[in-house]
């Protein structure tokens, strides 16, 4: 079994659509579902710090946090910017930053990841995560 084939059956069996070009979506306000083609344009070169949200659409514990992280987007628009990204179109960012479980929230600043989070997080315990990726 490959990587790969080890990371289809981690993530269920959502149907992979990678794409050869950079895919950016807006999805609401300071919130964008980007591909792996698009990932050192949008976190590592963003002037802002981000917030990646690795995510699988047949993870319950994913589902459950979408909403909460759509939220707190809108509410630090121009301060950090919120980037979703789904390990099943983009598994060389789960390979890259040898994430197992999902969802996995990569935290970025000045290009460079500077902590991570695994699992469900709570709103308040997220929105504490940002403020020390402010200082």
């Amino acid at each position: 079994m490959g990587l790969g084939d080890f990371i289809s059956n981690l993530f269920g069996k959502e149907k992979a659509t990678v794409s050869s070009e950079p895919i950016v979506e807006e999805i609401s306000t300071n919130l964008y579902e980007i591909n792996t083609r698009a990932f050192d344009n949008e976190v590592v070169n963003s002037h802002l710090p981000v917030i990646v949200d690795c995510f699988t659409k047949t993870c319950p514990p994913c589902r459950k946090m979408a909403p909460i992280f759509e939220k707190v987007a809108a509410e630090y628009d121009g301060k950090i910017k919120f980037v979703k990204i789904n390990l099943k179109n983009s598994p060389g960012i789960a390979k890259q930053f040898k994430i197992v479980g999902v969802p996995t929230f990569l935290f970025f600043r000045s290009g460079e990841m500077v902590t991570n989070v695994v699992g469900f997080v709570e709103e308040e315990k997220l929105k504490e995560k940002l403020e020390t990726l402010l200082e």
